[in-house]
């Protein structure tokens, strides 16, 4: 199935490309940390200091060794699924940490909520897996707050998981937690993110991070992106240009590591706001990046990655819908493979509401759906029937219906389909009060999922001491 919506003209993307390949060549990337230092030099990359310079035969060679497609593996196999085919795969808001009350107050998160988003991914029909903060807790030490949300991903769910990528510890320790459960890894079992810093520069935590995964070979996301006119040019040319040089030089370093590394591509870009100087989130222009960052991706043959349904809304109101339904549009029928912050993500990644989970869940479902190839079957076609009825007919009454009725359409948990004078009667009416109403009905219905009463113990003595 072909679900591109945008095409971008080869000489365009070869554009891209080789501006990149200057960058990388001419200005170089800052990677300040020692270990990936080394493993430039011995490799024979040019370095100055904690810049590195890259020739266009090193990236070229590195994106010879990823791999097209690879399968994320979980708990429950059942769960399991490819990253790089015609899939999209989503995972809830990542990072904030804070969350916003249905009244609107903001208050910071706790354990509590990571546990509770826990159980709504579990039990969600739209996401596939979780991420590695959901929603950074402040009632818990920083320093192993990482260990805590892992273990509430493990026991509440047991889709595949995203590993912590906040410093080397964090990443050794994430990769343990998981040998506690499959015994190795030598297969994809824990995805991770690491950003990279605009201009042109790694943090050395996250660069702790990269060795870490890679020498394990598991899956990484390399993402880049500026605050367009601030940390990056203002143009989308020049952004794309800025964060597709970064991309490239983590994506070298993974396969310098260990060639054969599963990566999952990443770039994007989002205005300032030129009055304030702040980060503006969702607009057009971080569509517009979601749509050629697949095209990129398509270029190099890596599996990509995009944002969900951001907002800067701080409420479930039309800006809301509008500004996450573009977003998380645009990378569907981009052909974007997996997407972070789906679901639940208020005011620039900034906070987390329970309510917004279970009206975006709506729209991801609304998206599968909308991506799902359409039947030309035969029995799609029914012209026996439409022959048969002619123009007096009431397809209604038809066992060709019947059949169908309960599977054909699309059928949303939380949107209204009724008739106005209903609809005026309807109590909670407002949408924020209904998915309040879902939301308890979930937790409600819940069922931790199995797990080996000795590998749960072992896990959590592992985060105990």
């Amino acid at each position: 199935m072909n679900r591109v919506l945008f095409n971008f003209d080869g000489k365009l993307l070869d554009k891209i490309h080789n501006f990149s390949l200057e960058l990388l060549h001419e200005t170089g990337i800052r990677f300040p940390n020692k270990e990936a230092l080394e493993i430039f030099k011995h490799h024979g990359f040019k370095t100055d200091g904690q810049m590195v310079f890259f020739l266009q035969s090193d990236i070229e060679k590195a994106i010879e060794t990823v791999p097209e497609t690879f399968e994320l593996h979980a708990r429950n196999e059942k769960n399991s699924f490819v990253i790089g085919d015609d899939s999209f795969r989503m995972a809830p808001g990542y990072g904030p940490p804070f969350i916003i009350e249905k009244s609107g107050k903001m208050r910071n998160a706790v354990l509590e909520d990571t546990k509770t988003f826990c159980k709504l991914v579990q039990t969600s029909k739209a996401l596939d897996f979780n991420s590695s903060i959901v929603a950074q807790p402040n009632d818990v030490p920083a320093e192993t707050a990482h260990l805590d949300m892992l273990l509430a991903t493990i026991l509440f769910t047991d889709k595949p998981l995203m590993g912590s990528t906040s410093s080397k510890i964090c990443a050794r320790q994430s990769l343990e937690m998981a040998k506690i459960i499959w015994g190795n890894t030598d297969k994809p079992i824990m995805l991770n993110l690491v950003d990279s810093l605009s201009p042109l520069q790694y943090a050395e935590e996250m660069v702790d991070a990269l060795l870490v995964y890679a020498r394990a070979k598991q899956p990484l996301i390399i993402h880049s992106a500026c605050s367009m006119g601030s940390s990056g040019p203002i143009t989308i040319a020049g952004s794309l240009v800025i964060s597709n040089a970064c991309t490239l030089a983590g994506i070298c370093l993974t396969q310098l590591v260990n060639p054969g590394t599963p990566i999952v591509y990443g770039l994007g870009g989002s205005p300032t706001d030129m009055k304030t100087g702040g980060y503006i989130n969702a607009a057009p222009e971080d569509a517009q990046h979601t749509a050629i960052v697949t095209a990129l991706g398509r270029y190099y043959h890596i599996p990509c990655r995009s944002q969900g349904a951001l907002t800067e809304s701080f409420a479930l109101d039309y800006q809301a819908g509008m500004e996450s339904s573009m977003m998380l549009t645009t990378a569907a029928l981009s052909g974007v493979h997996i997407s972070l912050h789906a679901c639940g993500t208020y005011g620039s990644m900034l906070a987390m509401s329970f309510e917004k989970f279970i009206a975006d869940e709506d729209l991801c479902c609304a998206i599968k759906k909308l991506m799902k190839p359409i039947e030309f079957s035969e029995d799609a076609f029914a012209m026996d029937m439409i022959k048969k009825l002619g123009t007096s007919g009431n397809y209604l009454v038809e066992p060709h219906t019947a059949k169908r009725c309960r599977s054909e359409f699309f059928i949303p948990d939380l949107n209204i389909r009724t008739i106005h004078d209903k609809w005026l009667k309807m109590e909670p009416r407002q949408m924020d009060q209904r998915a309040s109403k879902l939301l308890e009905q979930r937790l409600l219905a819940y069922e931790k999922p199995d797990i080996d009463p000795l590998i749960e113990k072992d896990l959590i003595n592992y985060v105990s001491h």
